[in-house]
């Protein structure tokens, strides 16, 4: 049950739930708990106690997802949450309010932004490099953060 708990904990904060913080369990806890520390284990008991009934009923319903997925997909998410808490905090918290502004959109705001980031992946990449350099909100990024956003782009699937 305790282990159960945990990744229950742990599903929730990868889905950026938003009654939920998405920092509630730390990577280094995880690990802990998993093998068994019993701090660990108590802080994880006292963090569902305190969640409200709608809390525990999305992080059940998040674990029911998260088990009847693939065991590739469970690895994979489990391994993007991994690389998020190694992330410095600032870039954690950055990472929380594009969340919560994407979250916060229209399903047809939605829709239409994913639509049009499928147009730019079909684009050759030199295309798809100059429509990324033209965003004014590209150019204020730092420059290693533009050219880690240029080779994530550059190694887009042509569909």
């Amino acid at each position: 049950m305790t282990r159960k708990l945990v990744m229950l904990l742990i599903l929730g904060a990868c889905a950026l739930a938003p009654t939920v913080p998405f920092n509630a369990v730390a990577a280094s806890e995880q690990d802990a708990s998993l093998s068994g520390d019993d701090t660990v284990q108590e802080r994880n008991r006292a963090r569902w106690e305190q969640m409200s009934p709608e809390q525990r009923e999305a992080l059940r319903e998040r674990w029911r997802r998260f088990q009847g997925m693939p065991p590739e997909e469970r690895q994979e998410l489990t391994e993007r949450y991994r690389q998020f808490r190694a992330l410095p905090p600032e870039d954690q918290a950055r990472i929380e309010r594009n969340f919560q502004t994407w979250r916060n959109l229209s399903p047809e705001q939605r829709q239409r932004i994913q639509q049009r980031l499928e147009r730019i992946k079909r684009l050759p990449p030199e295309q798809r490099r100059e429509v990324l350099e033209r965003s004014p909100r590209f150019n204020q990024l730092p420059p290693a953060q533009q050219q880690r956003l240029l080779n994530r782009l550059n190694r887009a699937p042509k569909r």
